[in-house]
């Protein structure tokens, strides 16, 4: 299912739905249109047109605009574009189908895909991402392609090569900033703080892709397009895929546009729209290479998250292992500037767990179990730390609490828990469960879980569901 990021509202109506669709699509292809127009030189094809791209990317990113107002509203906004800038309305029609039957069909490919290979996220997807984008092209090219006979007088091969390779480029390097575009900001808290060495080491690799940038202007010549190839693989290996697509987008419209204006001179020679085609089919093929390789880095820094949460969390619960909440409670005391701080340790077990599983079986334990680690969590602060010691058994490390204050935490976890309820068949199951409380200032950990332990076998024989403290 493809990902909403944004389109009419749950719960509008059907008429609405498609009117805001209509509106919202048809606005920004109008617009996109106009730019393009504005790069079309007298009587041939626009030498930029980011419609086609934006549009594609617009119903992939947000599949409530795909309804019949949102396509409706293309089919207009290309329309009204072209005619109210002096075009032929036969020949505006037909450009208009051609580049609508090629976001169509992105559309329905891009459909086909996970939606991991929709946002970069995969080694693959980049050649899936081309794949989808020749398909795309090559329809739109094929359907309007003949308008080259009519437009500059060439046959419909050339036209087709030249409606080809130029959507190609466009969307190849327009659409992964489309695709990748963040839900959730993403985060530049490193700037706030951090000191100059670190962002300076963050920014380097976008001021080595601006310094390729200006030499390739100074030195000019065939192989200033290439310049800039290592530093965008270096933004690549440094920058999220997000950062990568826009750097790229940037710097390639910048040489479109740098090697149109005559600001750096290939001196190419022969056939112009020829050599236009085949400049604008290598900045397409350029542009892969950074995206792989911010795709592959990307796949590469999920594997390892999803390594270390698997090292330590627990499998069925979620939270914290035993090895990891000690850890983290030993960072935290060692890390900590105020000296050695209040630490309180929590032993809690799941009071007759055992006759759980025994009744109703391992897998309403597990629920039990899954139910039991989110009301405790839930009356965590965010910086405590909760972790599974191992089957029924877990640990809670309070900071910063008095004793006291601890105690009403531990008795706030207990009656939490006796208040919780797991559905199962025959009835609902209720548990209880007693915690062993420690807490004394200077303590190490160990000496503290060791302490908190033998409160908890005081609670369990005082009758259990209770709170003992070690004394």
């Amino acid at each position: 299912m493809l990902d909403a990021v944004a389109g009419p509202r749950e719960g509008t109506t059907p008429l609405a739905s498609h009117l805001i669709a209509a509106f919202s699509v048809g606005a920004v292809v109008f617009i996109a249109c106009l730019f393009g127009i504005l790069t079309r030189p007298m009587g041939s094809l626009a030498a930029f047109w980011p419609a086609n791209a934006l549009l594609l990317g617009m119903m992939v990113r947000g599949p409530r605009f795909a309804n019949f107002g949102g396509w409706l509203g293309a089919f207009l906004g290309y329309i009204a574009a072209d005619i109210s800038t002096g075009g032929n309305i036969g020949i505006t029609i037909w450009l208009t189908v051609a580049n609508m039957a090629g976001a169509i069909t992105g559309y329905l490919l891009f459909s086909l895909r996970t939606e991991s290979d929709r946002k970069l996220r995969r080694p693959l997807s980049v050649l899936f991402l081309f794949g989808i984008c020749a398909t795309a092209a090559l329809v739109a090219a094929f359907v309007g392609g003949g308008a080259a006979r009519v437009l500059f007088g060439r046959d419909f091969l050339t036209g087709l090569e030249f409606w080809f390779v130029t959507e190609l480029v466009n969307s190849l390097v327009i659409l992964p900033a489309i695709l990748t575009f963040p839900v959730v900001p993403q985060n530049w808290s490193f700037t706030i703080g951090a000191s100059p060495a670190k962002i300076a080491r963050k920014a380097a690799p976008a001021v080595a892709l601006l310094a390729s940038v200006i030499m390739g202007v100074v030195v000019g010549g065939p192989g200033a397009v290439a310049f800039a190839v290592p530093a965008l693989l270096w933004c690549a290996l440094s920058y999220s895929v997000f950062v990568t697509a826009v750097l790229t987008l940037v710097f390639c419209s910048w040489l479109l546009v740098a090697v149109s204006s005559g600001l750096i001179d290939l001196k190419m020679q022969g056939d112009v729209l020829r050599d236009i085609s085949s400049l604008r089919l290598g900045i397409a093929l350029m542009a892969l290479a950074p995206l792989t390789a911010a795709s592959i880095n990307s796949a590469r820094m999920d594997l390892m998250r999803q390594l270390a949460h698997s090292a330590n969390h627990d499998e069925l619960t979620g939270i914290l292992n035993r090895r990891a909440v000690l850890e983290r409670a030993a960072e935290r005391l060692a890390s900590s500037s105020t000296g050695t701080p209040q630490v309180t340790v929590l032993m809690l077990d799941i009071d007759y767990f055992k006759q759980v599983n025994d009744r109703h079986g391992h897998m309403v334990g597990d629920d039990v179990l899954i139910a039991f680690t989110r009301v405790v969590s839930g009356e965590l602060r965010p910086d405590d730390l909760f972790g599974r010691m191992g089957g029924e058994e877990f640990v809670v490390v309070l900071f910063q609490l008095s004793p006291e204050e601890a105690l009403a935490v531990a008795e706030r976890l207990r009656q939490a828990v006796s208040r919780m309820t797991v559905g199962a068949e025959g009835g609902d199951i209720r548990v209880t469960v007693s915690i062993g409380l420690a807490a004394r200032s200077g303590a190490g950990l160990e000496l503290l879980l060791g302490m908190a332990d033998q409160a908890l076998y005081r609670a369990k024989a005082g009758g259990r569901d209770n709170t003992a403290v070690f004394r």
